[in-house]
């Protein structure tokens, strides 16, 4: 017997539709995750949302200083950029190995001037998981690796044009990059206020 075959964009509707109907709460009452944004054929959860709302709000003065909404409006844009230029990472065949992740954990440490237990602690004390910043890590990390392959093969192409051109076009390129997108809000979002992904 054959398995349907559905198209990504189907099954991510029926499994949005599945997941996001108000919060799921667990037998102990407990809500459990919701669905804040679609991206293609993945999923941005209302925890990393928030998660990474904490990150934004702990290291930049402008981003602590939203309110609320906007903060969690800022991490979902912020996560939907993430989402796509990983999607085209490992479309080619970018990866981070765990060797290279300690070491930009370490430098991120060493700049902090802390020990990497003291570095863990720091983390904690700001809510922010260390699993999920190693991960955010290499992320970031994939997205750097992109940016300089798409940046050096745009300097191939247009061979004698100055950085600031060719870093507008990267950042076209990124915008071409989401408007191409299937991408869905699941959380409140105000539409005449466009907030910088990056």
């Amino acid at each position: 017997m054959n398995k349907a075959n559905f198209h990504p964009l189907v099954y991510t509707t029926l499994l949005a539709l599945a997941l996001a109907i108000q919060p799921v709460r667990a037998d102990n009452g407990v809500p459990l995750d919701q669905i804040a944004a679609i991206v293609n054929s993945d999923a941005v959860m209302l925890s990393e949302a928030r998660q990474r709302a904490a990150v934004l709000r702990a290291s930049s003065q402008a981003a602590a200083s939203l309110s609320p909404q906007a903060l969690l409006k800022l991490a979902v844009d912020n996560l939907i950029m993430e989402r796509l230029q990983m999607q085209k990472a490992e479309t080619a065949g970018i990866q981070i190995d765990d060797v290279t992740l300690n070491k930009a954990i370490e430098t991120i440490a060493q700049q902090n001037k802390l020990s990497m237990p003291a570095f863990q602690q720091a983390l904690q004390k700001e809510g922010i998981n260390y699993a999920e910043f190693r991960e955010q890590t290499r992320r970031k990390l994939m997205a750097d690796a992109l940016r300089k392959r798409e940046l050096r093969n745009r300097v191939k192409a247009a061979e004698g044009e100055n950085e600031a051109l060719i870093e507008q076009q990267y950042q076209s390129w990124l915008l071409e990059l989401r408007n191409d997108a299937y991408i869905e809000y699941r959380i409140p979002v105000e539409t005449n206020n466009s907030l910088r992904l990056r």
